[in-house]
């Protein structure tokens, strides 16, 4: 069963609950005639009244109750109605056109009610309901007062004209409402299934193979966010498959160029090409440079997957980021000089100690300044600068805990905008034509630099400048942070 054909039954389903309970309300409120016995006790409290008019002049002049019996008979007899003659005060029955009950108490038969100047009840005699009612009159004596009384026997539910008079606006509504419940559950499923099977399209293509999905953002707000995740993970998903065709692309090109070399001199030495001794120290030298770079590759590879899959587990030592940061300088200062950049470092003093990974952390600041050095010209400058952040300073980045900040910034030609968003990602690179690694660079350093500083509960974002430069900030936390 479909969902439109499900929400529709739902509505329909509610709607004949809701007037079901309205038809039992209604049956519980009618079942002891509360209408009939009204229609009864106005007519009593009528006829009783009339009565009493009648027998005003011997009302007053105290005339026995037997002859008043007398008149009393006639005029029941005429309205088919029972008459008693009662003490006001006491209840007592003075007269009765029956007999059966003439000296006894009707307040004790069953308890009245009085409102303003009527007096009404019920009683049972016999097995039989009686209704009575009485109304004083004026000019009369208070003592005495005439009662009228008839049989009353409540009418079955489904016979009462009040509920046969309510039934058919009921049933009138009742089919009205379901006519209106089943238009508002066509507009309502509608907003609700259509953007659902708008999903539920997109991810059959999805399945198909076909990547490039966007669903519109409408209907309800859970559907609206539900629709908003699907553009998200198919977006995902696009960036996943970019992803693999970039690594394939990149593995493909820098495994495919040692494998050349490691094939063709292993094949020259193989076939004699390489017949002197300097021939073959030389094409070994080349197969083993080549292994190397490859080996750095699987290296880099195999690094990034431990880490992202927890495989790897970061110490937690007290590790002195100036000391750190100074040998790292350093040991690629060398380099910094044989390409001509000039490598400075500008640390604040009394930096506090980070508690982390020192090996990693290492391997972090190597793979920053070693790519600002590869990407900075000759002439040029790098520059790593240090600090500590707290107080209003933390509070302005948005950083809540105290923490030290460390900045890897140098001249070299920037990083377009459209490539800053996605240099942290696996296997992308800003210019795959021109910066290609000559150490078997996958573009996986940046990505392994990222895993690692998210590990030690920090965090790290670029700004650049195309003809600038490019700034590396890297924030890590003095406490270290369960991630």
């Amino acid at each position: 069963m479909s969902l439109r054909t499900r929400l529709l039954l739902s509505y329909a389903l509610v709607i004949i609950v809701c007037v079901a309970i309205m038809g039992v309300a209604l049956l519980f409120l009618l079942r002891d005639a509360p209408v009939q016995k009204r229609l009864v006790t106005a007519r009593l409290t009528l006829e009783a009244a009339t009565i009493t008019r009648l027998l005003r002049t011997p009302l007053q002049n105290g005339v026995a109750p037997d002859q008043i019996m007398r008149r009393l008979q006639n005029i029941g007899d005429r309205t088919d109605s029972r008459i008693f003659l009662i003490d006001a005060q006491s209840g007592q029955i003075l007269a009765d056109t029956d007999n059966s009950l003439t000296n006894r108490n009707l307040f004790n038969l069953g308890a009245p009610q009085r409102l303003n100047n009527t007096l009404f009840g019920e009683f049972n005699e016999g097995g039989t309901r009686w209704l009575y009612s009485t109304q004083q009159t004026l000019g009369l004596p208070a003592a005495r007062e005439v009662v009228a009384a008839l049989p009353f026997e409540a009418t079955p539910v489904f016979s009462d004209p009040v509920f046969r008079a309510l039934l058919q606006p009921l049933l009138i509504a009742l089919v009205l409402a379901f006519a209106v419940s089943i238009v508002l559950a066509i507009l309502v499923t509608r907003s609700v299934v259509r953007p659902v099977l708008h999903v539920a399209q997109a991810a059959q293509k999805i399945a198909e193979g076909n990547y490039i999905q966007a669903v519109p953002v409408e209907g309800p707000r859970e559907v609206k966010e539900m629709a908003t995740e699907f553009n998200q993970m198919s977006q995902q998903v696009r960036d996943t498959q970019q992803i693999q065709r970039d690594f394939l692309a990149n593995v493909s090109h820098e495994l495919k160029t040692p494998l050349t070399s490691i094939q063709g001199f292993a094949q020259a030495i193989q076939d004699g090409a390489a017949g002197d001794s300097a021939s073959i120290r030389t094409s070994a030298t080349i197969i083993f440079d080549e292994a190397t770079r490859m080996n750095r590759m699987v290296g880099e590879l195999l690094d990034l997957a431990r880490i992202e899959s927890g495989q790897i587990v970061m110490r937690s030592e007290s590790v002195p980021l100036d000391q750190l940061l100074h040998s790292v300088i350093e040991r690629l200062s060398l380099r910094a000089q044989e390409g001509g950049v000039a490598l400075s470092a500008d640390i604040a003093a009394g930096l506090p100690a980070v508690s982390g990974d020192g090996d990693r952390l290492a391997q972090v600041f190597s793979n920053l300044i070693d790519n600002a050095l590869k990407h900075t010209p000759s002439g040029g400058k790098v520059t790593v600068a240090a600090r500590m952040l707290s107080g209003s300073s933390a509070v302005k980045r948005g950083k809540p805990l105290l923490g030290v900040e460390i900045a890897v910034a140098d001249t070299g030609a920037g990083i377009p905008p459209e490539d800053l968003s996605r240099i942290f990602e696996r296997f992308y690179q800003v210019d795959k034509s021109r910066v290609k690694s000559k150490t078997g660079s996958l573009g996986l350093g940046l990505a392994i630099v990222k895993e690692i500083v998210a590990a030690h509960g920090g965090t790290i974002h670029a700004e650049s400048i195309v003809e600038l430069g490019t700034k590396f900030v890297v924030w890590l936390p003095v406490e270290r942070v369960k991630v």
